[in-house]
């Protein structure tokens, strides 16, 4: 089987139809910040403004149906435009955005007219999107929701909205919009008591407050080519009698863990999967191992240091190509939802075995930052951050049991 990265000739033609774009229409005065919180919002802007211009070309979803904004592209030219993203310091998306995981449940459950209203704003970048599933009370039970949507007394056609989300990503606030999942009926039975919505972040009512001392992003957003997908900030969202109008509920008032279970499958890995390059913190520990004379005298007089040295290697290999296989079975159709959280969860178990082997070859460098003695412009110290960082995307248990259901050999959801 062949892993390499190496361009078809195919692939070799658009690539240079990219790069010309790239040319033509990437801003003066990109950085790349390894570190998300380092991110100034006049950068943010700058790749909001990138985002925009991918849109219009239709490259910003580029797999998603062209009657929307998308691009409707197959995965291989989904890669070239990542690759060549990549290479110049830019993310692909640019921006942190929980966008991509509202689109696969309205084009499944969505109306005509929210498909047409939702759609290309998302897949034109002019709107941003905060997922807001999390609760202090529920944590990974997505289904134990406490957040109330109830339908107003006397103005049926709108829900009032109580309650507070937590763990909510964004560096930026507010949003445009949230993907807010809510308890629509307290007597109803569980997973019969979900509404879903894709609704204003303006709102009357709303109140976001940031939780500064939780991890920017996890390893998997911090240690590839940028750290553009990192949500950088995480917040905590308040609801007091927002009034939320129903033409912005996916589904129906019951339809809720539909909805969410559609979403989930994509944050999982069973949507259109980011196609993985090279593990930027595996390659800059390599070149360290090789050329930092302080590494090198470190690796002579501690030969058993080498194994970690082989073991961060092979680990990242793993990753690299079980994501390439996730991205080709999410291109080609195949139903296989249990790949996606097996590469999750692998990747949150070798997390801190990995920032260990790290510390362990490279000693006190991985954890300084900012300084004449920081190493490989700080990636070090934030992948230490980040490899620890279990919550987002469903915690390692959570995963186990996303696993042993697509598997069948799980208990059923209790109704």
């Amino acid at each position: 089987m062949d892993f390499s990265l190496e361009y078809t000739e195919e692939q070799e033609s658009f690539a240079e139809e990219v790069r010309e774009w790239i040319k033509e229409n990437i801003p003066d005065g990109l950085v790349n910040f390894r570190d998300p919180l380092k991110k100034t919002r006049e950068q943010w802007e700058l790749r909001r403004e990138i985002g925009r211009r991918l849109g219009q070309k239709g490259w910003l979803y580029a797999g998603y149906p062209p009657e929307y904004g998308g691009g409707g592209l197959d995965a291989d030219h989904r890669f070239v435009i990542q690759r060549e993203f990549e290479k110049i310091g830019v993310g692909y998306l640019p921006f942190y955005d929980s966008a991509r995981l509202a689109v696969g449940p309205i084009l499944a459950l969505g109306t005509d007219e929210q498909k047409q209203r939702f759609l290309p704003p998302i897949f034109c970048g002019e709107v941003t999107t905060w997922q807001l599933f999390t609760e202090p009370e529920a944590g990974t039970d997505e289904a134990n929701q406490q957040t109330d949507a109830l339908r107003h007394e006397k103005e049926g056609e709108y829900f009032i909205v109580n309650g507070s989300k937590i763990f909510v990503g964004g560096i930026y606030a507010p949003p445009n919009q949230f993907l807010l999942l809510t308890r629509s009926d307290r007597e109803a039975p569980r997973h019969e008591n979900l509404a879903m919505f894709l609704a204003p972040a303006d709102l009357p009512g709303v109140t976001i407050n940031p939780l500064p001392l939780f991890v920017s992003g996890t390893l998997a957003q911090v240690n590839g080519p940028t750290a553009d997908s990192s949500p950088a900030i995480k917040h905590q969202v308040f609801f007091d009698d927002v009034r939320v109008h129903e033409s912005f509920l996916i589904g129906g008032d019951r339809d809720g863990w539909r909805v969410t279970t559609a979403t989930l499958d994509v944050e999982h890995g069973g949507g259109q999967a980011a196609i993985p390059l090279e593990n930027t913190a595996v390659k800059r520990f390599i070149e360290q191992c090789r050329s930092n004379p302080t590494i090198q005298k470190r690796l002579r007089e501690n030969a058993q240091l080498l194994e970690s040295v082989v073991d961060i290697f092979v680990r990242s290999e793993i990753v690299r190509l079980w994501g390439l296989r996730n991205a080709w079975i999410a291109d080609s159709g195949q139903r296989a939802p249990y790949v996606g959280p097996q590469l999750g969860l692998y990747t949150k178990i070798i997390g801190g075995e990995l920032v260990e082997s790290l510390a362990r070859v490279l000693g006190p460098y991985t954890l300084i930052e900012s300084t004449e003695w920081s190493l490989a412009e700080d990636i070090f110290e934030v992948v230490q951050r980040a490899g620890l960082c279990f919550a987002p995307a469903g915690t390692p248990e959570a995963q186990k049991i996303i696993i042993s259901r697509a598997l069948a050999i799980g208990r059923e959801p209790r109704r």
